[in-house]
């Protein structure tokens, strides 16, 4: 039977965790964009089986962990990572898309920390790779409560579909969004995709900082 725990972490956030796996070398897994822990269940079940106890984390405004609030930066969501590490006693981390990127970002602020790092598609923008001047139209969207636009322009810069979906306009795309927002659980993800675009935005053209990265790491091309 899974064990579900809150961690606390940076400014009495809690952080919810759900753990597959009775026992075996620990792995935290951080999800990304429009993802709860939940999302990485099939991953976590094939690492128990293979031996591992894997702690899915719900990031915050997610699942049952603590709310975005407007100050939530991605120095807390890195450290929320840390908390869950600590708590754990995990010494591997697997990250998913943004998720990758708190993964790294942890791992560079905590040396000795990790033993190992999975980084799956880190959405590191390198000269416009990535679409960061979305970040804002984002912002905006999920303050006016527009969140089928706000997963729209999230699926287009991610290219989170068929190449032929980036082309459309995005009320087109966020036509086919108010059909994903009817799904349990879909709305407070959509909202989340701010902190998804801030660490991107943050982390923008600097491929380098992550030359710095002690543990061995590796990087997954899906």
């Amino acid at each position: 039977m899974d064990a579900v725990i809150d961690v606390i972490a940076r400014a009495g956030a809690t952080i919810a965790v759900t753990t597959v796996g009775d026992s075996g070398p620990g792995v935290v897994v951080v999800h990304g964009a429009m993802q709860a822990g939940e999302s990485q269940r099939d991953l976590a079940e094939l690492l128990a089986a293979d031996g591992f106890r894997v702690h899915l984390m719900d990031r915050r405004g997610r699942g049952g962990s603590s709310a975005l609030m407007p100050d939530t930066s991605p120095d807390d969501e890195v450290e929320d990572v840390r908390a869950v590490l600590a708590a754990t006693g995990a010494r591997r981390c697997v990250g998913v898309s943004s998720g990758a990127l708190l993964a790294a970002r942890c791992a560079l602020a905590h040396p000795g920390l990790l033993d190992g790092v999975v980084l799956f598609e880190p959405p590191l923008a390198i000269d416009g790779s990535v679409r960061v001047s979305d970040a804002q139209r984002v912002r905006t969207a999920v303050r006016r409560g527009q969140l089928a636009t706000a997963m729209a322009v999230g699926m287009r810069a991610a290219e989170m579909g068929p190449p032929w979906m980036f082309r459309l306009p995005i009320p087109v795309l966020a036509a086919f969004a108010r059909l994903m927002l009817r799904r349990p659980g879909i709305a407070e993800r959509a909202a989340a995709l701010t902190a998804d675009f801030a660490i991107v935005e943050l982390n923008a053209d600097r491929l380098s900082d992550f030359a710095a990265v002690g543990a061995p790491t590796l990087l997954i091309d899906g």
